[in-house]
């Protein structure tokens, strides 16, 4: 990327960098010299080592010593005096239908050797800065239109809106994948942006492999950091998803935005946080990353010009209000989908725990019947729950309570309802039929 950078050295002879013992991995002190006196937060810098290659960095604060700046790569190869010069552009990229099919790095540069979307330089004709701020609140249209999904749990119980932002949050193995691989594939979006972010490479590869061959090509976008990339990379993964599904939702289109996970987002922007010197706060993260998450979440929504709808999934074995990523996340979102450990042990997927999930737009988006059907199923899956004990050890007596009686009569039903082969797509239609007739 070095021979695309635009340099600003004002003349002057650009000063060493070293890496800093005490800090993360990715870090880098710039001390404060000339060519970096007008360097600005986010802004990103290049080092250009002995043997004449670069890698790109970007600043993420300053101190008293020098300038804080975060590799976008490896600091294998990084030693002192080694040369620093200010990058007088902003990270963009050129999205468009032409990137479906193609898996994209953290920066939008295609991993299969397609046109990709990576624009480091001055801003082009359908350029979008990666970075920048959200929509203002009154520029958002009211969600009234269900999105569907083809999950018959969802679609019936938790009705998703048009551009409405969900969660997922599961712990490790309970189907969060799968149940995204699910949506994208059965939903009616026009688009799909699957942003993978810290993913096992061999699960990246073994899932986009799966992607591309099947029909959901043609629509879908995969943007890709693993594990393994530099904090700087796992965070802006994300973004960049982002940002090609709002240059995608731009054209009056409706777009999926599938982040995969937001836990992991957040791990690497602590890493972020307390490499720039940041004070850790709750849960070990920094200031910033309160910050940051909102700002990337509200990036989608029901715009004038189109709509994204956000999937997002986060990581969590304990209580969600004990888990301070699940906990933030969960009062920024419009719904959350609880999977259950417990269920998918059981072998009952898509393993979705009914009663601690919710979409606050579904009344909004669905007939008062299907409302009303959902809210009496509901109940009835709450008095079984409460009965559970008494059947299993078998002092549950019929004839005590009509409602009761009803409740365990409709248990077959439902629980036959609420699981699915999820290589095949529900109705709509069908879903909302069977839902009227699980619950008298």
């Amino acid at each position: 990327a070095g021979a695309d950078v635009l340099q600003r050295t004002h003349g002057r002879q650009p000063h060493a960098v070293g890496r800093k013992a005490d800090h993360l991995r990715e870090q880098a002190l710039a001390r404060r010299a000339d060519p970096l006196d007008h360097a600005q937060h986010a802004q990103p810098a290049e080092r250009v080592g002995a043997t004449g290659e670069s890698l790109l960095a970007e600043v993420v604060g300053f101190s008293a010593d020098g300038v804080r700046l975060t590799a976008m790569g490896s600091l294998q190869n990084v030693g002192p005096g080694d040369r620093v010069r200010v990058v007088a552009t902003e990270h963009f990229v050129t999205a468009g239908p032409h990137l479906c099919g193609d898996v994209l790095d953290a920066y939008g540069r295609s991993l299969t050797g397609g046109v990709g979307a990576f624009a480091l330089g001055a801003p082009s004709v359908g350029s979008r800065r990666v970075l920048h701020g959200v929509h203002g609140a009154l520029d958002r249209k009211p969600i009234s239109e269900p999105f569907t999904t083809g999950v018959r749990a969802l679609d019936g119980l938790m009705t998703i809106g048009r551009g409405q932002r969900v969660g997922i949050f599961a712990g490790p193995g309970c189907g969060k994948t799968t149940l995204l691989s699910a949506i994208a594939q059965g939903c009616a979006a026009d688009y799909v942006v699957f942003g993978l972010i810290g993913e096992r490479g061999r699960e990246l590869q073994e899932f986009a492999h799966e992607m591309q061959s099947s029909p959901l090509a043609r629509r879908l976008i995969i943007v890709a950091a693993s594990s393994d990339r530099s904090s700087l990379e796992r965070a802006r993964a994300a973004a960049t998803a982002t940002t090609v599904a709002e240059a995608l939702a731009s054209g009056g289109h409706s777009v999926l935005l599938l982040i995969d996970s937001l836990t992991r987002y957040a791990r690497a922007q602590r890493e972020i946080g307390v490499a720039a010197g940041e004070p850790p706060g709750r849960g070990g993260f920094p200031p910033s990353f309160y910050t940051n998450l909102p700002r990337l979440v509200e990036r989608a929504g029901n715009f004038t010009d189109g709509c994204i709808t956000a999937i997002y999934t986060v990581l969590s074995e304990q209580d969600l209000e004990a888990d301070p990523v699940a906990d933030e996340t969960r009062s920024l979102l419009d719904g959350h989908i609880v999977l259950s450990r417990k269920l998918a042990e059981a072998g009952h997927y898509p393993a979705i725990d009914v009663l601690r999930s919710l979409s606050r737009t579904m009344g909004s988006v669905v007939a008062p019947a299907q409302s009303g059907s959902a809210r009496r199923v509901r109940k009835a899956m709450a008095r079984h729950e409460a009965l559970d004990f008494l059947i299993k050890v078998g002092e549950y007596k019929p004839g005590r309570d009509p409602e009761d009686d009803a409740a365990v009569a409709a248990e077959p039903g439902i629980r036959e309802f609420l699981q699915q082969d999820l290589g095949v797509r529900a109705g709509f239609d069908a879903t909302v039929e069977r839902l009227h007739g699980l619950v008298a």
